[in-house]
């Protein structure tokens, strides 16, 4: 199997993933709509959370759907698509990389982790990770940047860099600041920023949905163009 059969690969996993992603939380809308239909019909019923001794009755139930959509579920299944394109990226960047790793041969490995390694494949895995862990820790936009500098794919387009940057921004302040806006978001994500610092980021259903279908298009132009850069078979 060459290279452009595992990018290919790779990109057919991270879009399945996504596209389960997306039933979860459109199969989990219409539970809850289910909730608040049965709610009407006056069926009752009573659920307790045996963790936190929590209880509710069908019409606290139906009464919490759209907060659990709404705040909870939005938020989770977008932080989802985001963390998938991130594992994407660095994934086709370490298939690069791993096979044409002389764009590394300036890095310096400590002697005693050559004594260590079994191969030199072994080598340029080492050098290969360590590269990697340090552009995670850049912006987005350095991401591409380099990306570019390596393989010369020619996308994703400016415009879409810039949407990538702001969804990451995004769910930064979803995972580590409550979902607050703050200056890091505000610079990150220039232009594109949807909130002040102190406000709260919302995560409504047309930029929900924006952000599935752009890091979709972007996963399968970024594979689709790598591919064609690569050898169908290795030697």
């Amino acid at each position: 199997m060459g290279m452009a059969d595992d990018i290919t690969g790779l990109s057919k996993s991270t879009s399945a993933a996504l596209i389960e992603s997306h039933d979860y939380y459109t199969h989990t809308k219409r539970v809850w709509r289910l909730v608040q239909q049965t709610a009407k019909e006056g069926r009752r019923f009573t659920i307790r959370n045996l963790i936190t001794g929590t209880a509710v009755n069908e019409r606290s139930l139906a009464k919490l759907a759209h907060r659990y959509v709404t705040d909870y579920l939005a938020a989770a299944t977008f932080q989802h698509f985001v963390a998938l394109f991130e594992d994407f990226f660095f994934d086709l960047l370490r298939l690069w990389l791993s096979s044409y790793p002389g764009s590394l041969s300036n890095r310096q490995v400590p002697f005693d982790s050559v004594l260590k390694a079994a191969d030199k494949a072994a080598i340029v895995q080492e050098v290969v990770e360590k590269e990697l862990n340090e552009l995670r820790y850049k912006r987005l936009t350095d991401w591409f940047a380099y990306l570019e500098k390596v393989v010369k794919l020619g996308c994703p387009t400016s415009d879409e860099i810039e949407r990538l940057a702001e969804f990451k921004a995004t769910r930064g302040i979803l995972a580590h600041n409550r979902g607050i806006a703050n200056a890091t978001y505000v610079s990150k994500s220039g232009r594109l920023a949807r909130s002040k610092a102190g406000e709260k980021l919302e995560i409504p259903e047309p930029y929900h949905r924006e952000s599935w279908e752009l890091v979709s298009k972007v996963v399968k132009d970024l594979a689709v163009a790598a591919a064609k850069k690569s050898p169908k078979t290795t030697t």
